[in-house]
């Protein structure tokens, strides 16, 4: 998936818990928590796989079942000492989501689930030889530009643009954070 769906379901997510759970909109904070979390995984497995290769396939410690707790109990406990422990939430729903749109991906990409993505270190999945980071992140580009230049606007593409709005449409319900809070920021300091 891409950073941007990983984004958009890590904040879908995140908006209706809040929304549906405690008849409130993600705050500024906690949106940029959600942003973090949702590419917290990449982050740390892209990079190590694809420069260090130490997992090739950019799937290892921070895809993780095992390591997740690890990681949400971090965030809890950095959250707890500054304060706001819904930020370790957002982080938390985010950071979980992402292996699991991984999952959902395959599935309705490729009809199959390869669950060795998320059993770091029990499992790994098979290797690619796609060369470093470079290398991979214009293998995903051409992947994209030649989906978008050979089909043109194929169901798939307008069914991730009609998601995208209404993505879009949730962040604008929710008050646009925090975009909104950085408005306010700069108009008051523009009237001292």
């Amino acid at each position: 998936m891409w950073p941007w769906e990983h984004l958009a379901f890590a904040y879908v997510l995140y908006s209706l818990t809040m929304n549906v759970g405690f008849r409130a909109s993600p705050s500024g904070r906690e949106t940029i928590a959600v942003a973090v979390g949702s590419q917290f995984p990449d982050l740390v497995d892209k990079p190590l796989g694809w420069t260090v290769e130490f997992a090739e396939t950019g799937y290892s410690i921070g895809h993780s079942i095992f390591v997740a707790p690890v990681v949400c109990l971090v965030a809890y406990a950095v959250a707890i000492r500054r304060g706001n422990r819904a930020i370790a939430g957002a982080f938390s729903i985010a950071y979980l989501s992402h292996p699991i749109a991984d999952l959902l991906s395959q599935l309705l990409r490729d009809g199959v689930v390869d669950a060795r993505i998320a059993l770091w270190p029990v499992a790994s999945p098979p290797g690619t030889d796609h060369g470093g980071f470079l290398d991979h992140l214009l293998l995903y580009l051409a992947r994209y530009v030649y989906q978008l230049l050979a089909g043109g606007l194929t169901i798939e593409l307008a069914v991730q643009l009609l998601l995208g709005l209404a993505v879009v449409a949730l962040w604008l319900s929710d008050g646009a954070p925090p975009a909104t809070d950085i408005w306010r920021f700069l108009r008051t300091r523009s009237h001292q």
